[in-house]
């Protein structure tokens, strides 16, 4: 640090270095202090984890280095993750604790102006990505026994928990910028963050879905937080909903943080996974549908008491999406096509911001009666 500030402080600049041509010589000192680092503690044969990442933040800073001199790739959030990274392989989810400061960094690296959100993103994801891979692979390479340390395998789950919808949010963010109707950017995050939690529910190990369930809604509340200068906000918010944009942001969310928690006493593996995907895709579908050949609208309640419309052709759309997946579940066309039919209903009459609780729920219910 004391060299960045002098550095910054000599080439007449900001303590970040803002300028990324300006960043090549306090990047050089940093690998080269990091390889002597790497060297003494491998000659004294220190701790073998210390070896190890030592050497992987000598390579992450040439990496970043490289990519500097080409794209300002955020050093905050790469400098972030690399240590978060290291305490995953060590502590598992309770490591994962500190990555919740990765949304966190994001949104004050871009509010700050200082990264576009890619960079800012894309700083965080080549941390944790790298770092981990690199000191399995550094272990192996250099024979450094490292003992009680969390799987490969669990570690690159947990920090796709991390990563994963700070990412998303951000591509939806970046569509809805370039002109995406937000009736799609929206629904498309609806879509992917159901089917993380189905995928996550299918394959990951339990560490990883606790995070995911963490980490998800933290980054939420830190777009609501961000409001409407900020890209994530723009991604899932409507403009039909203003002036109470935020509140039919964190009614979903609540919702859905409900059925992905309480969901777990009452049903089955299955029948959870069920329910999670017919209202990532059913209820996804249904406003798309709605806004593009909605013709015939119908009132539904608000918790607001605002006018609020839905149409019978993104009804009927979930109807005939709900009874696909249920029956490629079940193979019982009667069941699914019965169950599609009362879900469509539920979600037709569903007061705003609920269906994402009220769809599944029912859902379960019913397989749960007739499977």
């Amino acid at each position: 640090m004391a060299i960045i500030l002098h550095w910054a402080k000599k080439m007449n600049t900001d303590n970040d270095i803002s300028n990324k041509e300006d960043r090549f010589i306090p990047l050089i000192v940093g690998v080269l202090s990091y390889s002597i680092g790497f060297l003494i503690s491998l000659i004294l044969g220190l701790s073998n984890f210390l070896t190890a990442l030592i050497l992987c933040y000598t390579v992450n800073t040439f990496i970043v280095m490289l990519i500097t001199t080409r794209w300002k790739i955020s050093i905050h959030t790469t400098g972030l993750s690399g240590p978060v990274a290291a305490l995953i392989m060590l502590l598992g989810q309770v490591g994962a604790i500190f990555g919740l400061l990765y949304p966190i960094l994001i949104w004050s690296r871009t509010t700050l102006k200082k990264h576009t959100m890619a960079q800012a993103i894309a700083g965080g994801a080549f941390g944790f990505i790298m770092t981990i891979l690199e000191m399995y692979l550094y272990m192996n390479i250099l024979n450094l026994a490292i003992y009680n340390l969390v799987p490969l395998n669990e570690c690159l789950w947990i920090i796709l928990a991390l990563i994963g919808t700070p990412i998303v949010l951000g591509i939806v963010g970046i569509l809805n910028d370039y002109g995406l109707a937000d009736a799609y950017t929206r629904k498309i995050f609806h879509f992917l963050g159901f089917s993380a939690f189905g995928f996550f529910t299918l394959f990951a190990p339990k560490s990883a879905l606790i995070t995911l369930i963490l980490a998800g809604p933290l980054a939420i509340l830190i777009t609501c937080y961000g409001g409407k200068n900020y890209s994530w906000f723009r991604g899932i918010k409507r403009n039909s909903d203003s002036p109470n944009e935020r509140l039919y942001i964190i009614l979903p969310l609540i919702s859905s943080v409900i059925w992905l928690i309480c969901s777990w006493p009452f049903f089955s593996r299955e029948i959870i996974l069920i329910s999670t995907f017919v209202v990532a895709l059913a209820d996804a579908i249904a406003e798309p549908i709605g806004a593009k050949f909605g013709n015939h609208k119908y009132k539904i309640k608000s918790l607001k008491g605002d006018k609020t419309y839905r149409s019978i052709e993104g009804s009927s759309s979930v109807l005939i999406v709900a009874t696909i997946i249920l029956f490629l579940f079940t193979h019982n066309l009667i069941i699914s096509l019965l169950i599609g039919i009362v879900v469509s209903i539920v979600e037709a009459i569903s007061p705003r911001g609920t269906d994402n609780l009220t769809i599944p729920v029912i859902c379960a219910i019913l397989l749960r009666i007739l499977i």
